[in-house]
């Protein structure tokens, strides 16, 4: 019995070591689900004589999906293997095109669904591409030049009507340190405070540089990061990116616009896309912006969309617009609901509400005045507005701990064993 009763104890001290062990030794690990993902090829992006660009509005009926693309020219050698693919989508809207036969033989063996699409009344009629409306209220055109006292006022409107928004905020780059970039982010913490999340404005890019070529995405990305950086630093936390449509579609500004997973998108049918292959990611929330008479007069929208709503008006004209959007019934989703991420060289998350700076929570409870915010600032402590104790240090003693308490419980066991040998050879 006593044995018995020794071995079961040498089985629990085991099966603690490993567990112990597990927990010091193995890095833990995400796991993702595989996204989605489909094959767009096509021949002419647009009909002719039409502005409406149909390829990209495919694109984007997709990427509301939260699917993975891959867009190739039905004339260009595609050496992909299609199985790889959930569905493919043939946009045959030009001449008769000799490479049609040919892609016809490839497509035999391809088990997914084939989408031909021929004409844009094909694209627009199709039922698959209809997705449930989605739709959120965006605060647009929101600069440090707005008067922030009627900005101000807005968001009490807003929070009077029960409404979570998103503000868009232009990107501040240069005089991050004068006073009147402190009176615009103490407005946006206001917002922040009253049911706004805030989204980064793209910055405005000029087609031509100085020396006639195209502003480069680095020069771009800097200056993003350096925005991105300065919000921050005032307590200002964008949780994703608002650009315009034909970003998306730009090889050296994909790393950055991969760098969040919410993605609001300035629409633009007029666009002209000639690519040959190009791989844009599935995003987990990709929002079309949509005016608000357009919405209004428009009853065939679908997916995911935000209402914009002007900001730099007077407030008459702001309450009568978001009244406009109300009297419509229109079942608007709060932005506090949206899960998102955003990462340069600091990280954002956004769940559930909660908001976690490179995994501290820093979600704004209350409002933070720019008094406050300043003494916060010069100060290591501040009483009424405590900064969370960095949790390395524990860690760190966690680790220690766990670490000693493996090799104890190594040491009893060995020990044990040994003096049950030694009782067994009496």
């Amino acid at each position: 019995m006593i044995y018995m009763n020794k071995c079961f104890i040498y089985k629990v001290i085991t099966i603690l070591i490993c567990f112990i062990g597990a927990e010091y030794f193995i890095t833990p690990m995400k796991c993702y689900g595989e996204n989605n993902k489909v094959l767009i090829l096509y021949d002419k992006s647009k009909e002719y004589g039409s502005e409406k660009n149909l390829l990209s509005a495919l694109v984007k009926s997709q990427l509301s999906e939260e699917k993975e693309i891959s867009i190739s020219k039905i004339n260009i050698d595609n050496p992909k293997d299609f199985q790889q693919y959930n569905e493919i989508f043939i946009l045959n809207i030009g001449e008769e095109n000799h490479s049609i036969e040919a892609l016809k033989e490839k497509l035999k063996s391809y088990n997914g669904k084939i989408n031909w699409i021929k004409k844009a009344s094909e694209l627009l009629d199709k039922k698959d591409l209809k997705l449930k409306a989605e739709t959120y209220l965006y605060l647009d055109n929101v600069t440090p030049f707005n008067d922030l006292n009627n900005l101000i006022d807005e968001v009490d409107y807003l929070k009077d009507k029960g409404i979570k928004f998103f503000i868009e905020a232009a990107p501040v780059f240069v005089n991050e340190n004068l006073k009147a970039m402190g009176r615009f982010s103490e407005a946006l913490r206001y917002a922040q405070d009253n049911g706004g999340k805030v989204i980064l404005k793209f910055p405005i890019i000029n087609s031509k540089g100085v020396n006639g070529t195209d502003t480069g995405g680095k020069i771009i990305g800097d200056k993003l990061k350096e925005a991105f950086k300065n919000y921050t630093n005032y307590w200002i936390y964008p949780v994703g990116i608002n650009a315009d449509e034909e970003f998306i579609y730009r090889e050296d500004l994909k790393n950055i616009l991969e760098s969040t997973n919410t993605l609001f998108l300035n629409y633009n049918e007029d666009i002209n896309i000639d690519i040959d292959n190009y791989e844009i990611k599935a995003y987990t929330n990709f929002i079309q912006k949509v005016d608000l008479n357009d919405y209004i007069n428009n009853e065939k929208i679908s997916g995911k969309n935000a209402i914009k709503i002007e900001s730099n008006c007077n407030l008459e004209e702001f309450k009568n617009n978001v009244d406009k959007v109300l009297s419509k019934e229109i079942n608007l989703i709060p932005s506090n609901k949206m899960s998102t991420y955003i990462k340069f060289e600091s990280e954002i998350k956004n769940d559930n509400g909660r908001v976690f700076l490179n995994n501290q929570e820093v979600t704004q409870d209350r409002f933070i005045n720019a008094e406050e915010y300043e003494n916060a600032v010069n100060k290591t402590i501040n009483k009424e507005n405590p900064i969370k104790e960095d949790l390395t240090l524990t860690n760190r003693r966690l680790e220690i701990f766990s670490g000693a308490a493996l090799i104890i419980f190594i040491g009893i066991l060995i020990i044990s064993r040994n003096i049950e040998r030694k009782r067994f050879f009496k």
